[in-house]
């Protein structure tokens, strides 16, 4: 049993200059934990609750409800949360859910992905992730498209992470220096994709394949997209480069990229309700990974994988590590491929690295090597490494 004897909730600031909370949780016996969640700039229809005004009255009251029990595990911690969910929103309850996690790693005297591994009952051979990382950024990173691809992304498949890290720096910098040499690159998206407005999205592919093949990566490192088709989507119409749209014309226009460019992996292809052009999409690619972001909303009732082969975890979707797992138990369950990901206004809180490793997820969205967020991600990948000697 844990009894917290304080829990501090103060204001920080986020990534892109606005207020986020963060949890400081300290024990009867001096152990302590911080944890902050990220936020979405556009949610998804589908995810939990989140708000913008604390509702401090309820918020005292979870914490007084906290500090008044004796705390057993996660799942009954969770479930105190879970109970404010609809109050006080996902953003406010997920770090008082990872900073429990991380006072009973400490309890236990065991590392924060062993404890992950323990309470979601999955041990397996650690492999480090397929990092996912943004190049150019559109959509609702852009306001000044009608409509766009939200990321162009390289997956780059080369283990363990210390040395994929050569090819994403590679890649990534000859991209920026050739844009800055044309004096098009106008500015960073929020996940550190590079935001061009004077080139079309094939230029964009187009770049981005050759400059994978000119830095000799062809065999480890492939094109990868977040379509975010739900944010384009209005009145079962889509609104793509400002054309409007049925399902097939968009389902003919993807499937050209995936042809044109040798794309493995396409994440919300479609809106979460245009369940015929899912389940056509991964009939017709069953060798590449079609994902659901705002499809399932990191929640097991919504997992379908007749709809897509991969998932998207997304723990302030959910708001608690219990529901994160829950999501992952029920995917893994039906053979689907996982990808633990940031958020596009994120904080320097590196949980997701080690939930990532600890669920031996197949891909890891952390965004472009730019932007101390997305760059304490990436250091925290390697010190994972260094700790963990079953990664290969």
């Amino acid at each position: 049993m844990i009894k917290i004897k304080e829990i501090k909730v103060r204001e920080i600031l986020n990534s892109v200059g606005k207020k986020a909370l963060e949890v400081e949780m300290i024990t009867e016996n001096n152990i302590r934990a911080i944890s902050s969640s990220p936020s979405a700039i556009m949610l998804g229809k589908r995810e939990v609750i989140t708000t913008k005004e604390t509702n401090k009255s309820k918020l005292n009251k979870m914490i007084n409800e906290i500090c008044n029990r004796q705390l057993e595990n996660q799942e009954k911690f969770d479930s105190i949360l879970d109970n404010y969910m609809q109050e006080l929103g996902s953003n406010i309850c997920l770090p008082f859910s990872l900073a429990f996690a991380r006072i009973m790693a400490q309890v236990q005297n065991i590392t924060l992905v062993e404890y992950i591994e323990k309470i979601a009952n999955y041990k397996c051979q650690r492999k480090s992730p397929i990092p996912l990382i943004a190049i150019f950024s559109g959509g609702v990173h852009n306001q000044k498209e009608n409509g766009s691809i939200q990321n162009i992304m390289i997956a780059v498949d080369i283990h363990p992470f210390s040395r994929s890290i050569q090819a994403i720096i590679e890649i990534y910098s000859y991209i920026e220096n050739e844009l800055k040499k044309k004096d098009i690159l106008t500015h960073y998206g929020s996940s550190s994709g590079m935001i061009v407005e004077e080139m079309t999205i094939d230029e964009k592919f187009k770049m981005v394949l050759d400059t994978i093949k000119t830095l000799n990566y062809e065999k480890e490192v492939t094109i990868a997209i977040d379509v975010a088709a739900e944010h384009f989507f209005k009145d079962d119409i889509y609104i793509y480069q400002g054309k409007t749209m049925k399902s097939k014309e968009l389902n003919d226009i993807l499937n050209q990229y995936i042809e044109k460019y040798n794309i493995t992996y396409i994440e919300d292809p479609f809106d979460s309700n245009d369940e015929m052009y899912w389940r056509k999409m991964q009939s017709e690619h069953k060798n590449i990974s079609i994902v659901g972001d705002d499809l399932f909303a990191t929640q097991d009732k919504y997992i379908n994988s007749e709809l897509a082969n991969g998932i998207i975890i997304k723990m302030n979707q959910v708001g608690t590590l219990t529901g994160t797992i829950n999501a992952f138990r029920k995917a893994k369950e039906e053979n689907m491929t996982t990808c633990v990901s940031q958020r596009s206004i994120e904080t320097e809180d590196t949980f997701m690295c080690d939930l990532a490793v600890a669920l031996n997820a197949t891909y890891i969205k952390i965004g472009g090597p730019r932007r101390g967020d997305r760059i304490a991600k990436y250091n925290r990948l390697l010190r994972l490494e260094e700790q963990e000697k079953e990664i290969i």
